[in-house]
């Protein structure tokens, strides 16, 4: 089993170290062979939205940076853990660069959900179970509902755990949660 943890180097504080250690024990308590990734400012390209990934090279994108390895371990995980700094009521510029360049996992073809909005058609049969881990020196309630919020638009299988100070809530969160791949829906 394998479990992939993405971080925004940016961000390393007090809080991140405890979630950081946590998550790490967590997984590695429930037998997860874990690999990770921190993301730093200007170590991502910008998506150009040259649709290469889904005309040149189909579920691969074209830009030559680390992205290519963030997608194979990625789509080689049953797990991933988003360790996501919450700005604003949003994920830090470095974790939506990294998941805005997430598309070359995903179909060019759209769908119309339940609630009239539109979504990628799935690339794959199964995915991993994401889980965004949401964090911040000084969260206010707003902004963790509209992170919250804005997470669960944008994928369906997807867990959002908003860290509230305590490392034992976290694992007690944690363990709510089903692990391994999941369907083809997103």
């Amino acid at each position: 089993m394998k479990a992939y943890i993405i971080f925004d180097k940016e961000f390393r504080t007090n809080i991140f170290d405890d979630i950081y250690k946590c998550t790490r024990e967590y997984l590695t308590d429930k037998g997860y062979d874990i690999a990770e990734t921190g993301i730093g400012k200007g170590e991502l390209a910008y998506c150009m939205g040259c649709f290469g990934c889904w005309i040149k090279k189909p579920g691969e994108c074209v830009i030559p940076d680390l992205m290519k390895e963030i997608n194979d371990t990625y789509m080689n995980s049953d797990i991933v853990v988003y360790l996501c700094p919450i700005v604003f009521g949003e994920f830090s510029a470095n974790m939506k660069n990294a998941l805005d360049r997430w598309i070359p996992n995903i179909l060019p073809f759209f769908v119309v959900r339940k609630d009239s909005s539109t979504t990628h058609t799935s690339r794959y049969a199964s995915y991993p179970k994401q889980i965004m881990l949401g964090y911040s020196d000084s969260l206010v309630g707003e902004d963790a509902k509209l992170f919250e919020d804005i997470t669960k638009k944008h994928r369906r299988s997807i867990e959002v755990i908003i860290y509230g100070n305590s490392t034992e809530d976290l694992k007690t969160n944690l363990n709510k949660i089903e692990l391994g791949r999941v369907g083809g829906s997103l």
